[in-house]
């Protein structure tokens, strides 16, 4: 019997990625037994958490206090579809950090190397509204509030020190 507690369900980073090891179940797939498309952003999100577990950014504690990671957009392409059964991974990368923003490219590939997907995802760190009370209806010092809507705010040192760890110096470019 494993002990669960020693066996890593986050994945690992190699190489400034991190690889997410996946399995296609049944329920990601179609009458057809190919992953059905809006699994593969599920498979990236998935992936994304993962790393920033192994990074130690606990997101839960993050939520308490009224922030979180904010996908702002995804840009994703479909090469070859993964089936049921098949050995997958996310390998995530980041490209480009700003002050509020992180950019990662996340290749979907079979276990053998083959892509079967490819996203850009822009994650931006966000204020979250107190309540979902109209403006109107919003407390008074927070009526002026570039936050009250859960807009962005600048990533703080720890999480911009932890992503910049994986990152090539190279793609250090970060803007104050």
């Amino acid at each position: 019997m494993t002990n669960m507690e020693s066996v890593s369900l986050d994945g690992w980073f190699d190489q400034g990625s991190h690889i997410y090891p996946l399995k296609v179940q049944y329920e990601d797939t179609d009458a057809g037994g190919v992953v059905y498309h809006a699994n593969y952003l599920a498979y990236a999100e998935r992936a994304r958490s993962a790393a920033f577990a192994l990074l130690n950014i606990d997101q839960r504690s993050r939520l308490a206090n009224g922030y979180a990671f904010v996908v702002a957009s995804v840009n994703i392409q479909y090469h070859k579809p993964a089936q049921l059964g098949d050995l997958i991974k996310v390998v995530s990368s980041t490209s480009k950090m700003t002050g509020v923003q992180i950019i990662l490219k996340q290749n979907i590939m079979s276990n053998l190397g083959t892509n079967l997907a490819t996203c850009e995802v822009k994650v931006v760190y966000a204020k979250l509204p107190k309540s979902n009370l109209p403006k109107e209806n919003a407390p008074k010092e927070n009526q002026n509030s570039a936050t009250w809507l859960g807009r962005p705010v600048r990533l703080d040192d720890e999480v911009k020190n932890k992503i910049l760890a994986t990152m090539p110096p190279q793609n250090h470019g970060i803007t104050q």
